[in-house]
This record gives structure tokens, sequence and C-alpha cells, in this order.
């Protein structure tokens, strides 16, 4: 053999072995070294891992009613990592749930940072979206329908601002509760009690994994993969009682504005919370159109405003007693003191400041100057204690800070001191003319619903109430999670013979010949009560009454105010008189979970 085919033979076998080797080499890089890479990619083109999102807790009533439920829905999914040609399934799934091209492009886009994971394309839809999306399910790999869990307000619009509503997670949100276990596109609580007990009742999601074909098809649930079931998320128990809640709202109709608190003055326990205009929170458990959003918050009335506890409003006349009871404990004045007879009108300084009996009242009492709201009286009167003392007793009371409800967005109000005054004005360029207005609850002084329910509390019980919306939080095996531990605050630096007289003042506003509360009275039961009317500047003035009842042994203590409404004793009061009478004569109403079309 020539050295020249002994040279060619020795090539071709080094190539061969080479070759051979290469074979080998690549066999074991890809059946040793990287088969957990290459099995973990067959297994995600095998495996469909579907998260099962947690039932989130019920909220009930004191009574047991529910008042926030889940209901069955379908929701239509995207799982990013089987998208393959995004233009024709964009297209197909828009014409087939009637979403904007848009609108569905922006959702796809979410499979670039969260593959794995489905993305929510559109939730409740009907049996008539799930049948197209079944139909078309090959040429549409990666859309896929879901039942799942939807939030359902069994009667709509009760108690809307209280409960308040679920929406679709942030960006924001996830950041931070991913670690908890959510996940993107749930719903989460957005508003009232639904934010401010989320911890509690979100609940832990499952996992359950599915086996597909080449195709996506699904074949079958795979068993022993660690399937996870959902654990629902905990039960709420509210102070609320609904029957006497929907008293207040057919009441409180939808075409007036404004807010009416009702709580047990003994342990600050919220038993009716109503904001008008109100919405109905089922709205948002599904696709919420950007018609119906723009509607919401185009309303010039704000529906979404929860105005008991995030609008603040002069109190007008129901702030008297603050001023009295300064002057009492300061020792300015009794039970007797008369100052210069009302006769319509007061001068201080160069200027004339009104009375709203435009005769005037004459002279009156303390008690007689509470009963019929005279304001020349406390004109005088704010003279006498001066501003720093004024503040000092309206802080007392709850003005001007939080009451501490646990509702998310509470604000603090207003109640105006002399740094405040130096800061507006300028250090010594206001005048004492400023308390004559604050003294009769007008000027810059601003308090909320909540606040005043608070403050007419605490003088029917000489304690500030903790207010508070939970009893307790149950499992879904009946144990109790969590219950408040409520300590209501004594005023220990105001006397017994104080609030007892300021309280005889109330009784005679409302049962009293000459009371400007007597259209809150209640057969059968004693009233105690103040009315005011606060000036606005862009409309009607705002109507307010505050109450307790019954006398003798206050259970029940309630607050309304009526924007634009007028004179207090006439819209506000006829009110808190409809809730009064509904609790103290024991109001019963046939427990239903079907939704109230009255209170739509």
């Amino acid at each position: 053999m020539s050295p020249e085919i002994s040279s060619k033979r020795r090539w071709l076998f080094i190539c061969t072995v080479g070759l051979f080797m290469i074979l080998v080499f690549r066999l074991l890089q890809l059946q040793v070294i990287g088969w957990e890479h290459y099995f973990g990619i067959s297994e995600e083109n095998r495996v469909r891992v579907v998260p099962i999102p947690a039932p989130r807790g019920l909220i009930f009533d004191r009574n047991g009613q529910v008042l926030v439920d889940n209901r069955a829905s379908y929701t239509i999914s995207l799982l990013p990592f089987q998208l393959k040609d995004m233009e024709e399934t964009v297209g197909k799934v828009s014409k087939a749930l009637g979403i904007d091209i848009l609108d569905l492009k922006g959702r796809f886009g979410v499979h670039k940072t969260h593959p794995y994971e489905p993305v929510k394309l559109k939730r409740d839809v009907g049996i008539k979206a799930v049948s197209v999306i079944e139909e078309h399910r090959y040429s549409l790999p990666g859309v896929i329908y879901q039942v799942e869990p939807t939030r359902s307000y069994p009667f709509g619009t009760l108690a809307a601002h209280l409960l308040g509503h679920v929406g679709e997670i942030s960006d924001d949100q996830l950041s931070t509760l991913r670690q908890r276990g959510y996940l993107l596109g749930e719903l989460v609580g957005k508003a009232g009690i639904e934010r401010e007990y989320e911890h509690y009742l979100h609940g832990i999601n499952g996992t359950k994994y599915l086996e597909v074909d080449a195709l996506g098809r699904e074949i079958g649930e795979l068993p022993g993969k660690g399937a996870r079931k959902p654990q629902p998320g905990f039960n709420l128990y509210l102070t609320i009682d609904w029957r006497i809640q929907r008293v207040a709202e057919q009441a409180f109709s939808d075409t007036l504005t404004g807010a009416l608190v009702a709580i047990d003055p003994r342990n600050g326990e919220v038993l009716v919370f109503v904001s008008r205009p109100n919405f109905d929170p089922n709205i948002f458990s599904g696709v919420l159109s950007p018609a119906i959003w723009d509607s919401l918050n185009s309303d010039p009335r704000h529906p979404l405003l929860n105005r008991a506890i995030q609008s603040a409003y002069p109190p007008a006349s129901t702030l008297k007693m603050v001023t009295a009871i300064a002057a009492l404990e300061m020792g300015l004045i009794d039970e007797n003191t008369k100052l210069a007879p009302c006769t319509g009108s007061y001068k201080f300084g160069n200027r004339w400041y009104g009375c709203w009996k435009e005769e005037g009242h004459g002279a009156l009492s303390l008690i007689d100057a509470i009963a019929q709201s005279c304001d020349v009286y406390f004109y005088q009167l704010g003279l006498k204690v001066g501003l720093k003392s004024w503040n000092r007793y309206a802080r007392k009371f709850g003005f001007g800070t939080l009451t501490g409800i646990d509702l998310p967005g509470e604000i603090p109000g207003l109640v105006p001191s002399d740094e405040y005054y130096d800061q507006r004005y300028g250090k010594g360029k206001w005048t004492r003319g400023l308390l004559l207005n604050l003294v009769i609850g007008q000027g810059e002084i601003l308090v909320t619903p909540v606040q005043m329910v608070q403050y007419i509390a605490a003088i029917a019980t000489g304690k500030i109430p903790q207010i508070h919306l939970l009893k307790e939080i149950v499992s879904d095996k009946g144990e109790t999670v969590f219950r408040p531990n409520i300590k209501n605050r004594k005023l220990d630096d105001i006397s017994p013979a104080t609030f007892q007289l300021i309280r005889k003042a109330l009784l005679e506003a409302v049962e009293g010949e000459k009371g400007t509360g007597r259209f809150a009275r209640v057969r059968g039961f004693q009233i105690a009560g103040k009315t005011g009317t606060a000036q606005n500047p862009r409309g009607e003035d705002h109507a307010w009454f505050a109450a307790y009842a019954p006398f003798e042994e206050p259970r029940i203590a309630v607050a309304a105010i009526v924007e634009g409404g007028g004179h207090g004793a006439v819209a506000a009061a006829p009110l808190v008189k409809k809730v009064l009478e509904a609790y103290l004569n024991g109001t019963r109403v046939q427990a239903t979970s079907e939704p109230d079309h009255m209170l739509q």
C-alpha cells in the first residue's frame, strides 16, 4: 500500500473518530450534563401550570347577613410562553371577546415581563365567548378559559363606600405583594373594608398541573405533581346592622348629597354608614369599561368620594356645645347665666354679626341658648373663652385629628389656632372677630361626619368612643382569628356636672317647646340632639343634625349632613329620626341575600 493511501486512511480514521467523539460529547451534554435544563423545557411544553385563585373571604353584618359574597365566573386568559403569532391571536381574540385591539395588545405586552403567568384578558365573560374560544382553541395557542371566583355584592349599592370594591392589582402593588403569593391580574381590595382588611380577605392561591400535547390541547391533570388546593380568605363580621342601614339608605334618597353615620356610643361600633351619592361595587368586579369609569370620574357629584370620612364641612351650631363646655369648666358662667339680650345681631368693633333669628331671642340662659341655638349668646360667650381655650376644648372632642376608624382615606379636618392664623394672615394681623365665626361653627373650622358622631357620643357618655367597623375575623372553619381590642378614652378633665347640664340642653333642643330639633322626636323615647345650618359659599346652606337616644341610657348616636339641604331642622333632622325610629323600635326586616332593587 502506498504511503499516500495509508496517509489518507489515517486521516479518514482520525476524522471519523473525531466526529464520533463530537457526537458522544453532544449526547453526553444533552443527556447527562444538561438533562435538567432540557427536561425543564420539555416539561414546560408538556405541562401547563395553572394557578387557582383563592376565594376571597366573605363579609357579614353583625347579624350574620352576607354583605359581600363570591360567585363563579369565566375568565379568558393568555399563557404568554405559548403565544406564537401575536398579531393573528390578537385579531381573533379581539373579535371573539369584543375587546379593543389596542387595549388587547397592551395586555399581551405583559408577557414580556411575566411569560409564565396567565394574563387576564377579560373577566366575567358569558358562555358564548367561552364557546368561541373552545371552538378555536387549536388556532389560539395559549388562550385559555378558567372558572374563577368573582366578587359579588348582593345588595348592590347598600353600604358601598363602607364595603369598598376590588380591582386588578397594579404593578406597584404586585411588586410589594408578590412575596405573599399574589399573581399578575389578581383582584385586590381598592377601597373601603375590601382594602383595609385585604391581608385577611385574600387567602392563599392554589396550583394545578395539566398535561398538554404539542398543539396545546389538554390531555388531563397530572397526578402526583404536588397540586395545591387554594385556601379561602378569612371571613369578616362587621358591626353594621344591615336592616338599619337599609332604612337609612332609603331615607337618604339618591337626590340628596351628604352622609349619615350612626354608632353605639358605649363602644364605638358603627351601626350605619351612608355616603351619598353612591355606586354599585359590582361594576368593578368584572370588566370596567372606559365609558363607565369616565362617567364616575366626571360626575360633578363625585359618587366615589366617601363623604363620611373624606369630606369636611363647617359644623355650624352643632359645635356650640364646645364653647359652652369650655365656659362652664373655666368657671365663666353657670346654668343660670344670662348675657346681653339677643336683638337679632351683635356689634363687635365696627361690624355687626347677625343671629339666625332676625327679631332676636331676648335674654336667655345657657340651656335655652343651646336649645334655641342663639348665635348672639355664643358670640359673647366665645369672647369670654378666647381662641386658645376654645381650640383646646375642641381638640378634646377629637376635632382636628383622625378618629382612627378602620377605613382608608380618612381626613383630620381643621381646628384653627393662633399659630394657624399667624401663618395665614401674618403675626398680629388678624383680630378676635374671627373667633365669633368659629364659636358658632363657621369660618375655617372643618369637621367630618364621623368626627361629628364621635363628638355627640362623647357628650352622651363622657367618653371618646373608639369608632370601629370590625367585630371579628373568622376562618372558614369557624375559628376566631382576630378580635379588635377596643378602649374608649374617658374625658376625666370635664366634670360630670358640666356634661349633665349640656345633655339637659340637648334634650330641650329636641323635646322642648322652642327647640330647633323638634322634627327628630320619636314617640315613646326622649331624644337629645342639636341642629346646625352651615353657610355654603357655592349654594344653599348645608344641613346638620346630631343626636343620641334614649336620653337616660344612650344606645345610639347619629350624625347626618345634607349638602345644600338648607336648615338642619328641616333637611337633616328627619333623616336622623327615621334611623332612631328603626333602631329604638327594633325594626325587623326579612333577611334576604337577594339584591334590594329599592337601593339601586
